[in-house]
């Protein structure tokens, strides 16, 4: 992306600086006597005189702030010249959101018996500086609009350096964004009087270029028309940045590339040619491995891959997983942007075995599927699924008309976003799904239901505290057959109970039971968690968490009543293939009687 420059604030540093460092009338904040409480504790900070979201703010910043951690607080010990520097911090933080006259004055409440003392800094914030008048000027008449959003700075709002800058940057990216590529956008503050200034923004467009040649180097020959169908920055479209972010994540998306670089070069007055300069991935991947957990005891897979199998970006893989309740075989083969950049057509067929305690179901078929990618982490799919099953009730308790050999033929639907700000351990953010499946009752299918499955997960810091976080999760579930299906086919049941679901019960038994404790499955599915996970030492961390969920056999039967709670605690362990995860859960509820109250996880990577 080619750079834009703006000024700095020449005039508000100035002003900054005058009240940072300019002379001050005498004040209680000059005469400390701060020798005989060094090296003392400092029991708590005080800011007294602001809101308390700007003391917040403030205060996050001092040295001598406390640091509240879940396993305790980290009290720093007394120095006179970190004081000065928090008081320095102060004023210019005052500076800056318009209160250049504050004045701070520091006072202390000393614990003599346990040399801890309580910094109290009164704040008298003075007069603050107010706009008068914003103008700007230089911009395009069809940008003249929507400048409007971009400026940050209102008439009679408190002077902050932070919104001017902030409108610098946001009309610099107007500009850009419209295809102004070396745009400059200058500020300037006047002062009219000691609380009130004019804010002026200039801004100098230049010349609007527009997108010349596309050049690739370092793609394979037959890649380079795949590589030309996802670069949006075609020729002859007006230059913006948010195409070539938008390439660059098409291309990602390939997973072609070990490395893209995009480069300029200006081949006219007006005209920009992109290269594209790409490092091609190793096409053969081999992957294999086993693992132990509570869930599935042991289990295995391998998979092989072929990112270019077909040539073009087509790709194949081949992939075979045995645990005890599951075992497949599959091949798999994809196609990139069959209709547009971001669209992918897929398609698997194989084997898949599943065999529980109250059934065994055997699907020979596959699926194809066409996707778009709104980003790496957001997605929609659209399938459909055929495939012939044969399934094996070994349950005597359930009374079913299934066909015991049949074929389904199903549409289904996912779409899926995540905002979180990590993929594996997110700490913020949230992560949105909702599944959906129908088998009609027209077709070739012999199974009729719908489906639909929606979860939320969302992640917060928690305030005051290093790397702590709340997460809580919510899946809802409702399925049901319909025409001559009278009952759900057991894989198409809902099941909860495990490490990554209700953790109050072992693997799939909470909800309908047979009378030897085979769960059934049921039509209808709550969860929910809320999970504190806190650093310990080390790679270490802890949890503390509470679920909540229930199964019922058929929609009607959904109640209140039996909603089984869970409370308990974790601990991990940071690996190079994730969180190593034990949990230890306890059942506040006792609805259910033949499971036990106490039920122990491992696992491998976090609950949701």
């Amino acid at each position: 992306m080619i750079n834009t420059r703006r000024t700095r604030l020449f005039v508000v540093g100035a002003v900054i600086l005058l009240a940072v460092l300019g002379p001050r009338s005498p004040h209680a904040e000059d005469h400390w006597d701060t020798s005989a409480y060094k090296d003392w504790t400092v029991s708590d900070v005080v800011i007294d005189g602001l809101d308390e979201k700007m003391a917040a703010d403030l205060k996050g910043g001092f040295a001598l702030a406390l640091t509240t951690g879940f396993l305790g607080t980290k009290h720093p010990l007394f120095f006179p010249q970190t004081l000065e520097e928090d008081l320095n911090r102060a004023r210019l933080f005052l500076a800056r959101r318009g209160y250049p006259s504050a004045r701070i004055s520091v006072r202390f409440e000393p614990d003599h018996k346990a040399q801890k003392i309580v910094v109290v800094f009164d704040v008298d914030k003075g007069p603050p500086v107010h706009i008068a008048s914003v103008t700007v000027t230089g911009l395009p008449a069809d940008l003249e609009k929507k400048s409007n959003e971009a400026v940050l700075t209102k008439p009679k709002m408190v002077f902050a350096d932070r919104d001017v800058e902030g409108t610098v940057e946001a009309l610099s990216l107007l500009l850009s964004e419209n295809g102004y590529a070396h745009a400059i956008v200058e500020s300037d503050v006047k002062s009219i009087d000691s609380t009130n200034v004019d804010v002026l923004f200039n801004a100098v467009p230049g010349t609007a270029f527009y997108f010349g040649d596309l050049v690739i180097q370092g793609a394979d020959d037959d890649i380079v028309p795949l590589v030309e169908k996802s670069v949006s920055a075609k020729d002859g479209r007006r230059y913006a940045p948010k195409l070539l972010g938008d390439s660059q994540k098409n291309l990602r998306v390939l997973g072609l590339f070990r490395q893209i670089r995009f480069d300029f070069e200006e081949a006219a007055a007006d005209t920009i040619n992109v290269i594209v300069n790409v490092t091609m991935r190793e096409p053969h991947r081999f992957e294999a491995g086993v693992r132990y957990w509570s869930d599935e005891k042991l289990d295995g897979g391998a998979k092989w891959t072929h990112r270019n199998l077909f040539k073009r970006g087509r790709g194949g893989s081949v992939l075979g997983s045995a645990s005890s309740f599951l075992q497949r075989v599959e091949f798999s083969a994809w196609w990139p942007a069959i209709l547009v950049a971001k669209s992918r057509l897929s398609g698997t067929v194989g084997v898949r075995r599943e065999t529980e305690e109250s059934y065994k179901q055997l699907d020979t078929g596959g699926d194809v599927t066409l996707s778009y990618n709104f980003s790496l982490r957001s997605r929609v799919l659209v399938g459909l699924l055929l495939s012939n099953v044969d399934v094996i009730e070994k349950s005597d308790e359930v009374i079913t008309d299934l066909e015991q050999d049949g074929l389904l033929a199903a549409w289904s639907f996912l779409a899926e976003q995540d905002k979180g700000n990590d993929p594996i351990l997110p700490t913020r953010g949230t992560f949105t799904r909702i599944r959906f499946e129908w088998a009609p009752k027209y077709g070739w299918t012999d199974y009729h239901y719908f489906k639909v499955e929606p979860t939320i997960s969302a992640f917060m810091g928690v305030p005051r505290t290093e790397q702590t976080v709340f997460a809580v999760r919510l899946t809802v579930g409702g399925a049901k057959p319909f025409g001559k299906s009278t009952d759900l086919l057991p894989s198409k049941r809902f099941f909860s109970g495990g490490a990554t679901s209700m953790r109050g019960f072992k693997r799939r038994k909470l909800g309908p039971l047979d009378s030897g404790g085979a769960p059934l499955g049921g039509e209808a599915l709550f969860e929910t968690s809320g999970e504190l996970r806190f650093p310990l030492f080390w790679r270490f961390r802890g949890t503390t968490f509470v679920d909540a969920g229930q199964v019922w056999p058929r929609i009607e039967d959904i109640t209140a009543d039996n909603i089984e709670v869970a409370v308990g605690s974790g601990l991990w362990i940071s690996t190079l293939i994730g969180p190593l995860r034990g949990d230890l859960a306890y059942r506040l509820t006792y609805h259910e009687t033949s499971q036990p109250r106490w039920v122990f996880h491992f696992s491998i990577g976090p609950a949701f």
